[in-house]
């Protein structure tokens, strides 16, 4: 796997255009026999997190594996996420660690920090040279896990199966095939976000299952009782609406995603109000939609801690090292922000933060961009943006889904790049090591 720039020389006027084509047909057979079946059980199996390590990190392997038997070029727009990500990120990851080297759970936590840092740059990688055709594996994929994982917390937490709701709740809200259901909720925004363009570019059976679906999602989203991920959901879902309103060339389209909305919105409502009319939901509505929580306020709160950190961090270049900051504070940090300096000391944090700030450029600039991807791109802006500010109050850095759709947002653009350089009369851009030229295809497709 290298660092290369998209290849701008047309095939017919390469020596040996005849091996190329070798090369080419090669490259297509193990990209539809190992590669693309391997990135749809991945992002599937991204569904399922009760135990670590999960199916994804085992499946995640398999699609490294499958990728460097095809082979890839990593573009080097995408170089500023090796950089930041992956090297420094990681050093100072690995550099805090060696406070505490003696403790196996802070090294293991690191290593699973650095796993998911590369997951963005394979990821990106992939889209990157392929993105219509890698949006439509990753899209299928992840709206079904999304539906088989907020079908499990709608199961068990009505205890429609027996011996269900212990497995799929967590302090009596749903958590479905996670851990926790402050991870759960964020999970089902981003096939929510791709579920809803569907519903709003979309006609005929199409629509309907998309509706179904979305019911679903929203259901399990709602008896998560996370107010972080309600919050996401409903600045994620505005973001979305306005973006394909306002930037959709069509005025025909543009009517009906106005109409759409409208209508979209009455009938989230009426969702809302029939699962509220459950006195159990209901009940635990009211006690989480306060903001005022204990834990939240007063001198050991979450932000009296957080401020007692910066304070202390500014006086330690490498942190307290991984994992320490609840043996400092009693809690852990609630902050992904303050936990990268703490957890992966100066280096760490500042990587981090920069990547974060990297990213938002990245995805706002080319959100404006026309091209056959972009309400995937919307979808992914909407998503991430909010995700990225929900890291304010709470630890996202091992959540997988984070960093896929950061690799999907660098992918998109780095494709973008290329898209936009061939429309001006350049060469064919999307050209790869293998010989595979960059596809498009039908917009927000899933």
């Amino acid at each position: 796997m290298t660092i290369a720039p998209l290849d701008r020389t047309p095939v017919a006027a390469r020596d040996g255009s005849r091996d190329d084509s070798v090369r080419d047909t090669r490259w297509e057979r193990l990209d539809r026999l190992l590669v693309r079946p391997a990135l749809w059980v991945t992002i599937l199996a991204g569904c399922v997190v009760l135990f670590e390590p999960s199916g994804y990190e085992l499946a995640f392997l398999v699609l490294c594996w499958a990728v460097i038997v095809r082979g890839v070029t990593i573009p080097r727009f995408a170089a500023p996420v090796v950089i930041l990500l992956v090297v420094l990120f990681s050093i100072g990851g690995l550099t805090s660690v060696l406070q505490v080297s003696h403790k196996m759970d802070a090294v293991i936590f690191v290593l699973v920090t650095i796993y998911l840092a590369v997951t963005t740059v394979v990821f990106a990688a992939l889209v990157a040279e392929d993105p219509m055709g890698r949006m439509r594996i990753i899209g299928n994929a992840y709206v079904l896990g999304a539906v088989i994982a907020a079908s499990a917390g709608v199961i068990g937490y009505f205890g429609l199966i027996p011996g269900t709701q212990d497995t799929f709740t967590l302090y009596g809200r749903a958590r479905g095939t996670f851990k926790d259901p402050n991870v759960f909720g964020p999970f089902l925004i981003f096939p929510a976000m791709l579920l809803i363009e569907q519903m709003l570019t979309r006609g005929g059976r199409r629509l309907i299952l998309s509706g179904a679906a979305l019911a679903v999602i929203v259901i399990g989203l709602l008896l998560s009782f996370s107010r972080a991920a309600w919050a996401h959901f409903i600045l994620s879902t505005l973001m979305l609406v306005a973006m394909m309103f306002v930037l959709t060339p069509d005025p025909r389209l543009r009517n009906r995603i106005g109409l759409g909305a409208v209508a979209g919105a009455v009938a989230l409502v009426v969702l809302i109000i029939s699962i509220l009319s459950i006195p159990q939901v209901a009940e635990l509505f009211a006690v989480r939609a306060d903001l005022n929580q204990s834990y939240d306020v007063g001198e050991t709160g979450r932000f009296a801690r957080q401020q007692r950190a910066l304070f202390e961090v500014i006086e330690r270049p490498l942190g307290f090292g991984p994992l320490e900051f609840r043996h400092h504070f009693g809690e852990d940090p609630h902050n992904v922000y303050i936990k990268a300096f703490t957890a992966y000391g100066w280096v760490g944090g500042l990587s981090y933060l920069t990547f974060v700030v990297l990213t938002w450029i990245v995805a706002i600039r080319f959100a404006f961009a026309r091209t056959p991807w972009q309400f995937y791109h919307f979808a992914a802006v909407a998503t991430f943006l909010p995700l990225s500010l929900e890291g304010l109050i709470v630890d996202t850095d091992h959540w997988r889904h984070f960093f896929l759709i950061a690799g999907i947002l660098w992918g998109l653009s780095a494709a973008t790049v290329a898209w936009q350089r061939s429309q001006i009369g350049s060469p064919p851009l999307g050209r790869l090591s293998s010989g595979r030229r960059l596809r498009s295809g039908r917009s927000g497709e899933i």
